[in-house]
C-alpha cells in the first residue's frame, strides 16, 4: 500500500528542516540571514562567488579591507532585506572579528542537511 502525502505537508516539512540564522540587534530587533537554499539561483551563484572571494582574500592574508567588504556583501545578500542587513552591518561597524564570527556561525547553522543513507 502506498502512502499519500500532500505537497503542502512536504513544503512545511522542508521549510522546518532548512534553518536560517536570526541575529538579535540592539533595541530588540532581529535580522534573519536566509539559508542559501531560500535564495534565487542568481543569488546562490553570487553567494558562491563571494565565498570563493573570501577564501582567496583570507588565504592571501594581506587585505583586511577587502575581507571586510566581501563579508559585508554576504550579509547584504542573505539578509531578509537590504535595510535589515545594513542595520546589522551598522552595529558590527566593520569589526573583522565579529564579521568573521558571524560568517562562521551562518555557515554552521545554515549548512545543508545530510542526505539520508536509507533508501526505504
Amino acid at each position: 500500500m502506498s502512502t499519500v502525502i500532500g505537497l503542502d505537508q512536504i513544503r512545511a516539512e522542508t521549510h522546518r528542516s532548512i534553518q536560517d540564522l536570526t541575529v538579535g540587534l540592539a533595541g530588540g530587533k532581529a535580522v534573519c540571514l536566509r539559508n542559501a537554499l531560500r535564495l534565487s539561483k542568481k543569488d546562490r551563484d553570487a553567494l558562491k562567488s563571494l565565498g570563493e572571494r573570501i577564501a582567496a582574500v583570507a588565504e592571501a592574508g594581506d587585505d583586511e579591507d577587502e575581507l571586510v567588504a566581501a563579508l559585508a556583501d554576504v550579509v547584504l545578500l542573505v539578509a531578509e532585506s537590504k535595510p535589515t542587513g545594513r542595520a546589522l552591518l551598522s552595529e558590527i561597524g566593520g569589526d573583522l572579528l565579529t564579521l568573521t564570527g558571524l560568517f562562521r556561525k551562518y555557515q554552521e547553522v545554515c549548512q545543508l542537511p545530510e542526505a539520508s543513507g536509507s533508501t526505504s
